[in-house]
């Protein structure tokens, strides 16, 4: 029996790569609640990326949640830890 995960936080991410390919990815998340925040813009992960990364993680099954905050930067803000931390880490 697979280990379901308990979440996934994404802080400025998205897949890897010089596109995304859906045929490289298989599997279900099964409802694995996904955090995914990120600026816009930020000069390592286009916020294009994010939207194709939460797409493909939604046809998978994931319950992803997505936040943009414009002209962030490349950092973590206190926003997305307290989302992250309310959408997996304190959930009872």
């Amino acid at each position: 029996m697979l280990a379901k995960y308990g979440g996934i936080v994404a802080f400025t991410g998205g897949l890897i790569g010089d596109q995304v390919y859906e045929n490289h990815y298989t599997g279900n998340f099964e409802n694995t609640p996904v955090f995914i925040g990120t600026s816009d813009p930020d000069f390592h992960v286009p916020v294009e990326r994010v939207n194709e990364t939460e797409a493909l993680m939604e046809k998978m099954g994931a319950d992803v949640t997505k936040k943009i905050y414009p002209n962030m930067g490349h950092t973590i803000s206190q926003d997305e830890v307290d989302c992250a931390n309310a959408l997996i880490f304190n959930k009872k």
